[in-house]
């Protein structure tokens, strides 16, 4: 035991978790900048949330992964059943269905679920044996996958549910699919298309015609990011000092310290400040892949490629939206943006990740 002790503390991915830390620290700075009117409360919050996410890191960094996928299918099953609950009995906000209020705090179990759907993927197809993946084992994994989804889009949050096929496409890419197949999914995609455009709201649609016409509706649903875009422009190369932003700071921009965080800190600490974020995204996802490439099995190596490519997705959406290039659709930027289901669930994720690190060597 204390051999393994040694090695487990040897091992630690000190780097990758410095890389979270030096995210987290923008997040609490543009936090604070936001927030500072409203008294100590939110960063207050912030704060609790951060350190609440390190106790989980190190919870899911402790103990051997292999266990915690031995149990994959369990915890994904009681995450569904989570999920369904939310459906019923969850409170609605800004048109989603997906909170559940506990203690006085609000908990969005579609974000928590996503550890359970990676799970269920990486012991599924961490035991598959064959070079590619047949019809049977797809229609097996599209059912594993589709649930949970397909409940998250019932609650109303899209945003969330697309968040989850990064999970679906770095594990089936690791896991083998035959190009017959690849191009056969790109076709049903295709055809589908026109069903998945009539199938959203009104709103929803609105949000994308706002990227490919940002002049439509500026004063309505082109809003918000028409006023991001102004923000990032105007911090110029090095900004205009912590809460001096006057777009961000005279509430042109909502949501400035959830979804729309990264306009706040290009506005305040300027293209260096925003770079440095993107960079330091850049090698948090070059370390994980790293840790991939290092794994001792399969599983380990989807485990690790998943929170990569969950990472990435969530990063590309939330920058692209506030760049006017992709839809607004409320995705957090990890690590970076407030609030507490997102911020617990990545650093989870990063824990999973220091674990398949740490135990790289089989013992």
């Amino acid at each position: 035991m204390a051999l393994i002790s040694r090695r487990f503390f040897y091992d630690f991915d000190y780097v990758l978790l410095a890389i979270v830390l030096a995210l987290t620290s923008f997040g609490i700075l543009g936090v604070y900048s936001a927030t500072w009117e409203a008294g100590p409360g939110p960063l207050r919050g912030h704060l609790l949330r951060v350190a609440l996410g390190l106790v989980l890191c190190l919870f899911f960094s402790l103990f051997d992964y292999r266990r915690l996928t031995d149990h994959a299918l369990p915890i994904y099953l009681g995450a569904v059943a989570v999920l369904v609950a939310t459906l019923f009995f969850g409170t609605e906000i800004k048109g989603s269905r997906s909170w559940i209020q506990f203690a006085g705090f609000g908990l969005q179990p579609s974000e928590m679920a996503k550890l359970a759907v990676l799970l269920v993927l990486a012991k599924f197809l961490g035991e598959v044996r064959e070079s590619y993946l047949g019809m049977r084992t797809l229609v097996l994994l599209g059912g594993l996958f589709g649930l949970p989804v397909l409940l998250i889009i019932l609650q109303g949050d899209m945003g969330t549910a697309l968040m989850y096929f990064s999970l679906l496409g770095a594990t089936l890419f690791l896991a083998g699919l035959k190009m017959r197949i690849v191009v056969a999914m790109v076709l049903a995609a295709s055809l589908l298309a026109p069903i998945g455009w009539f199938s959203l709201q009104d709103y929803q649609r609105e949000r994308i015609m706002v990227t490919f016409n940002p002049d439509h509706d500026p004063q309505g649903v082109g809003y918000q990011v028409r006023q991001s875009k102004i923000a990032i422009g105007s911090g110029g190369l090095t900004g205009k000092g912590l809460g001096k932003g006057l777009q961000s700071q005279l509430g042109f921009v909502p949501e400035v310290h959830t979804d729309f965080i990264f306009a706040l800190l290009a506005e305040e600490v300027g293209f260096l400040g925003g770079g440095t974020i993107l960079i330091l995204f850049g090698l948090l996802l070059l370390r994980i892949l790293s840790v991939a490439g290092e794994a001792a099995d399969r599983t380990g190596i989807l485990l690790a490629a998943g929170v990569a490519a969950l990472i990435f997705l969530h990063m590309l959406t939330n920058v692209g939206m506030t760049l006017g290039i992709l839809p607004a659709i409320g995705v957090p930027l990890p690590f970076v943006s407030y609030g507490g289901s997102s911020t617990l669930t990545m650093f989870a994720a990063v824990g999973m990740v220091i674990n398949v690190r740490t135990r790289r060597f089989l013992y």
